[in-house]
């Protein structure tokens, strides 16, 4: 399981029951695609995984995804000794999107914590990722 939480704005159940549709955003015109959630609901669909989210206006939300533990019967997935000495909950991932002032958040992380691993990613079919110095 992945948790994801935030402690923005939060949605209402209406919004909750649109989020993952293709090209829903609640975001103004040009400022987004609609893709981000839909893709990753997507990609969890196709692992035989599930989606779960809670959110409350003015109290953030809460995504879970949830992964099988095993790609098949007949192939169970069986951790090593030493990965599970190492597994301890604490870990962080920082998620960036294309967004301006997020890639700000993004740049502040990296002052306070220099060695911070950040991936950037785009659902733009063209190379703005590329083109952009922070990818490089």
């Amino acid at each position: 399981m992945l948790s994801v939480s935030d402690t923005g704005k939060g949605m209402d159940r209406r919004t909750q029951a649109r989020i993952f549709e293709p090209f829903f955003t609640t975001k103004e015109r040009g400022k987004g695609t609609g893709l981000g959630l839909s893709t990753v609901f997507g990609v969890v669909k196709q692992c035989g995984g599930s989606t779960w989210l809670h959110g409350e206006p003015g109290r953030g939300t809460t995504f879970k995804l949830y992964f099988p533990s095993h790609l098949d019967a007949g192939h169970r997935i069986q951790p090593s000794a030493r990965a599970d000495a190492r597994i301890g909950g604490t870990e962080t991932v920082l998620l960036v999107e294309d967004d301006e002032q997020v890639r700000e958040v993004a740049d502040l992380v990296r002052a306070a914590r220099p060695a911070i691993k950040v991936l950037f990613m785009s659902g733009y079919t063209d190379d703005v990722i590329l083109q952009h110095p922070r990818a490089r």
